[in-house]
């Protein structure tokens, strides 16, 4: 759109805007006005505003392409045209209809835009709130308040506090839209300031800003006939977004993609055969049909019965790590943490226990699983469950006899690390159970001594800086 009809087009604009806001003051003068009609005239002057903001942007634009605009002209009037000298007669405030005036960019009965305006106003067409013009009839006559949370004073260094109540909730205001401000209150008048207002509670992931556009969009909604209308549909978007945004949503919407991916390779599972049977070790063949109707045979192996296994992440009192070493591959040294097999009627945490015992001779009472995994869900449909035992306290003598011949030692954090990162320790499990340690294990999740709990209440330490210590 060239620079002359963009010219014509907000001077159309302009003059329809300014005879809608004179008819509307005329009008509320001799009516009182329903909220289904304030809420159409605010939608008509939102209208305005937005064409004439969108079209004096263009305009910006164009006159710059054209090189129209230079140092000597800035006092040119590009447009101009004249007023009804009765232009919002039926406003008394005579401060509020200066301000209006000067808003619709009127003065002396006349409408003017010269170049100066064009290249300094850019926010010459921002929001204009109706109720200036509306003789009092406001389009929200009930206060309406956004709850937004609780100010917890005890937390802030404020000095003495001579008072056992430091919980505030804050609340922002929502009037007329366009003016907002912070409320704090005592926690005890929460009741009382709540009375004869409208409460809006924001939501873990939907805040006050987010939730004040979703109430003006909500106003434009040509659906809603009432305010009430506007807040109901409002607090519903608020639970909706909230809930999207949750991580219990996210972890459906995954949890349906994945299913509906597996639904396109999982197969019917038709019968199992015994191809070999050892004392340790089974081979047995599983047979499926596939989606597309092949069959396919899958050789799996069954350790120990089909038994599920623990790896225990042992660390004593003094924070070493026990790592254990065993004759598992022909000339290689390969040392792992403590491990096992989950017997007949044992948790893992019971086995993780009794196994650590077993190969080192040392006990923990503290313990806890902080992961699982298959070990290789190609051949072994087995588990193993990987657990960390701190405050280990030697008690007896690991056994020297049996076919399992276990040695063991222990290890400092930087020395574990080096283990890992030169493949040392490869087991593929006892990686994922290092690389469960550093990411996944936090100061909530173990239970130390009570030094170490101090240390934790007084500094926001690490888990590894705080057993350093213990």
């Amino acid at each position: 759109m060239n620079y002359e009809t963009l010219i014509k087009k907000f001077t159309k604009l302009k003059k329809e805007q300014i005879n809608y806001i004179d008819y509307i003051n005329k009008l509320s003068s001799d009516k009182v006005l329903s909220e289904e009609e304030k809420l159409k005239i605010h939608r008509k002057i939102t209208y305005y505003v937005n064409k004439l903001k969108e079209t004096f942007k263009n305009l910006q634009i164009e006159s710059f392409k054209s090189n129209k605009i230079d140092s000597d002209n800035l006092d040119e009037t590009i447009i101009e045209f004249d007023i009804n000298k009765n232009f919002l007669s039926c406003l008394n405030d005579l401060d509020l209809k200066e301000y209006l005036l000067e808003y619709l960019g009127i003065k002396n009965n006349k409408f003017i835009l010269t170049m100066y305006d064009l290249y300094n106003r850019d926010e010459y067409y921002s929001k204009l709130d109706i109720d200036i013009f509306l003789n009092n009839q406001k389009l929200i006559s009930q206060p309406i308040y956004i709850f937004c949370g609780y100010h917890d004073y005890s937390e802030e260094n404020y000095g003495p506090w001579f008072s056992d109540d430091y919980i505030h909730p804050i609340y922002k205001c929502i009037q007329s839209i366009s003016i907002s401000e912070d409320i704090e209150i005592r926690e005890k008048e929460t009741k009382n300031f709540e009375k004869n207002k409208i409460i809006i509670y924001s939501e873990d992931y939907v805040k006050y800003g987010e939730i004040k556009e979703i109430f003006k969009k909500e106003l434009l909604n040509t659906n809603n006939k009432s305010i009430n209308d506007c807040i109901n549909k409002t607090k519903n978007k608020i639970i909706e977004l909230n809930y999207k945004r949750s991580p219990e949503y996210k972890e459906k919407v995954l949890l349906n993609r994945i299913n509906k991916l597996y639904k396109k390779v999982k197969g019917k599972y038709i019968k199992k055969d015994i191809l070999y049977s050892g004392k340790f070790l089974d081979i047995i063949n599983e047979t499926y049909e596939l989606p597309n109707g092949k069959i396919v045979n899958k050789e799996k192996v069954i350790k120990n019965s089909g038994k599920d296994s623990v790896i225990i992440i042992s660390i004593t009192k003094d924070y070493k790590y026990i790592i254990t070493l065993q004759n598992r591959i022909k000339d290689k040294k390969i040392l792992e943490f403590p491990s096992g097999y989950i017997e007949n009627n044992e948790t893992p945490i019971m086995a993780a226990k009794r196994e650590l015992k077993e190969e080192t001779g040392y006990l923990s009472n503290h313990l806890f699983v902080v992961d699982k995994a298959f070990t290789s869900p190609g051949i072994d449909n087995s588990i193993t469950y990987i657990v960390v035992a701190t405050n280990c306290i030697k008690t007896d003598n690991i056994k020297t006899d049996g076919n399992e011949l276990v040695n063991y030692g222990l290890f400092s954090e930087m020395e574990l690390k080096y283990l890992i990162s030169s493949n040392i320790m490869n087991g593929a499990m006892n990686k994922l159970a290092y690389y469960n340690l550093i990411n996944n294990v936090d100061d909530c999740n173990i239970y130390y001594n009570d030094v170490c709990i101090q240390k934790i209440k007084k500094s926001h330490i690490t888990t590894s800086e705080c057993l350093k210590h213990i």
